[in-house]
């Protein structure tokens, strides 16, 4: 035990007093006679020894009060742990992301929480105290040190954030070298709901060891929170009047079963569809919405739930669009109209352009979505030269190749592929595989029995390829190689001598799957907020323009550059706001984008109290509060940094001996 204000203690010499009182009792005796003492002898002793008893206990409950007012004075207490009691300054990392939404008892949220610790923070420290305050943010205003009434005033500004920090990420926030002070011991605290999902490595905390650590985590009610892990089309190629199928995959991150959930799709803000969904807790569910035939060219839709009581994440927001003609380049040996001119044909979906391999435009290769070579003998080293910077640039090639192929300039194309001259006899091809992806809404069905084309292979190849049509001898017909882009490659010419396939039903439908396949868009459907960069494809760009972020309530100019026909974005993510954003130049929209939070915070699952327990048990200046209300939490920060005070219950024992005193003198 130890005292405030040990000076008091020298009142204890206030204690002889009520003792020198009672030892020299200077009141006059008097007198009286009476008749006859013989019969108040034995009354007079006996009233004697009661006087003496009554005596000396008032004589013990005045010593004893007069100690405890003393030790009252002198504000006793029991020492806590904290090895840095007089503190100056006093660093908070607040996790105010959207996680911290959970509830943790009644309405009460986990940031609501985290807030009232804050508070109660604020109440346990001298007025002189300096904080640093910081959030997921990393506003400007934590690298200033501010007041108790500035950081008050930020406390009823705080909002959810978009961003989500690691804890190695914020603790290095508060000992970033932004403020201008000397190296001093303070006191940390990281108030944080511990996700799994974002609180990263633990073992990556660096704590100082001038620092004092106070973790206080939030600890959540178990709750159920559906989530909208994933969407994608069945077809990627969205066409006018098409038939389509919107795929969404959705998971159950809590710990309740979602039984019977309403959920609707809106296009264009009307609502299109609606299902109900049972997800088990933990597990995950697949459902389709068919997508509706009127769509404009850019569509706006949103995937609504009603999910309580976590809410953030019940809006998944993203962009359909019909998409523009598909370019295709055909480089060919004569001019003859090919197969290929033919297939594509079609105005209304593909702009098909054919040149002469004697006569390239080499400048107009990147603009195209899928590049055909048809019927070259041999490619020079300038076209393979700017075919391969194509494909590393996510073009789409496709190589059909030449009755009497050279086999050196085509592994130019595909050098880690393994090609191989093919001499053997023509082959009919086999029933295509109807589970591969690449066959999804192609086919509805195909007749086993069905007459296949025939084909003479010129080419056989071996390397890690996708086969979507084999011969029966096994040998692969058309495959595909992924670098970042793709390579197809077909075993034989598309001529009569050698196969047959551009006369067949199979034909069309293949042709027009690896177009689909190969269609180069840059906008996504959807992005998230964390996302550091964004890439757009836009034509027309000029180096002067300069793009804006444009919703009903904001508009935003991000950091951006432009690089050839690619438009560059940075994302700036403390203001952007889950929904909808039309991309403006000059005040017109040039694209419409959809933007979601991190996914990751929907995995409400949080690190088990005893596994983050077992880390900071390792230091020595880090203490773990396992409290989820704002009294217990300042109770224990009490405890911890400034010990135990005693000075009331010296107080109360005080007043208990003058009772008591008092009691004695009026009733014994």
């Amino acid at each position: 035990m130890k005292f405030l204000y040990p000076e008091f203690l020298f009142g204890f010499f206030t204690l002889a007093i009520p003792i020198i009182i009672h030892l020299f009792n200077f009141r006059k005796s008097k007198k009286i006679y009476f008749s006859s003492t013989r019969f108040l002898r034995n009354i007079k002793k006996s009233t004697n020894q009661k006087l003496k008893v009554k005596h000396y206990l008032i004589l013990f409950s005045r010593l004893l009060f007069l100690a405890f007012l003393v030790l009252a004075f002198a504000q006793p207490y029991l020492p806590g742990t904290d090895k840095n009691p007089r503190t100056e300054s006093v660093y908070i990392y607040l996790d105010n992301s959207f996680s911290m939404s959970n509830k943790v008892e009644g309405n009460l949220s986990g940031l609501d929480l985290g807030v009232d610790f804050v508070s109660k923070i604020l109440e346990l420290y001298p007025t002189n105290t300096t904080y640093r305050f910081v959030t997921n943010e990393f506003a400007p205003s934590s690298n200033t040190l501010k007041s108790k009434v500035e950081i008050e005033e930020l406390l009823t500004e705080l909002k959810f954030s978009n961003i989500s920090r690691t804890l190695p990420e914020a603790y290095a926030r508060l000992q970033s070298p932004t403020l201008q002070q000397t190296r001093k011991a303070k006191d940390v605290f990281i108030i944080s709901d511990f996700q799994k999902s974002t609180a990263g490595s633990l073992e990556q905390l660096q704590i100082d060891s001038l620092d004092q650590i106070f973790i206080s985590p939030i600890l959540f009610e178990a709750t159920k929170n559906v989530f909208i892990d994933s969407i994608y089309l069945a077809n990627p190629f969205l066409v006018t009047n098409g038939k389509n199928q919107l795929s969404v995959e959705v998971k159950n991150s809590g710990f309740e079963d979602a039984v019977d959930l309403p959920i609707r799709l809106f296009i264009n803000e009307i609502q299109t569809a609606s299902s109900t969904l049972n997800i088990p807790a933990g597990g995950s569910g697949k459902f389709g919405f068919d997508i509706s035939y009127n769509l404009k060219d850019v569509n706006k839709c949103r995937i609504n739930f009603e999910d309580y009581p976590v809410t953030f994440d019940n809006d998944f927001y993203f962009v359909l669009k019909l998409e523009n003609k598909i370019s295709i380049m055909e480089i060919k040996k004569g001019e003859v109209v090919s197969p290929i001119e033919q297939v594509y044909g079609n105005a209304n979906l593909f702009s098909f352009t054919s040149q002469s391999a004697s006569n390239i435009d080499y400048s107009l290769i990147q603009q195209f979505d899928l590049v055909i070579i048809n019927g070259l003998q041999s490619v020079d080293n300038s076209l393979a030269l700017e075919l391969n910077n194509y494909i590393e640039q996510n073009g789409s090639l496709l190589i059909i190749p030449d009755e009497n192929p050279d086999i050196n300039s085509y592994g130019a194309l595909l050098p880690a592929i393994s090609l191989i001259r093919n001499d053997t006899s023509r082959v009919k091809l086999s029933v295509p595989d109807l589970a591969d992806p690449f066959y999804e809404n192609v086919f509805e069905a195909v007749n086993e029995r069905i007459e296949m084309p025939e084909a003479l292979p010129v080419l056989s190849w071996r390397g890690q390829q996708m086969d979507l049509l084999k011969l029966r001898n096994n040998l692969s017909f058309l495959s595909g190689f992924r670098r970042n882009g793709t390579i197809f490659i077909m075993a034989a010419p598309l001529v009569e001598e050698y196969s047959n396939f551009d006369r067949h039903a199979l034909f069309v439908p293949v042709m027009y799957r690896l177009a689909a396949m190969s269609k180069r868009s840059f906008e996504k459907p959807y992005y998230n907020i964390n996302d550091a960069l964004i890439n757009l494809k836009l034509d027309g760009l000029q180096k002067r323009d300069i793009f804006s972020l444009v919703n009903d309530r904001i508009e935003l100019i991000p950091d951006q550059r432009i690089r050839a026909n690619e438009l560059i974005l940075e994302l700036p993510k403390h203001t952007l706001n889950p929904g909808f954003y039309n991309l403006n130049l000059n005040e017109e929209a040039r694209a419409a984008l959809a933007f979601n939070l991190d996914k990751a915070e929907s995995y409400l699952q949080q690190i088990p109290p005893s596994e983050y327990g077992a880390f900071f048990s390792g230091f020595d200046n880090a203490t773990l509060f396992e409290v989820n209300d704002a009294d217990n939490f300042s109770n224990e920060v009490k405890k911890n940094k400034f010990g135990v005070p005693l000075w009331k219950y010296a107080i109360i024992l005080a007043l208990l001996f003058l009772l008591a005193e008092v009691l004695l003198i009026r009733f014994l």
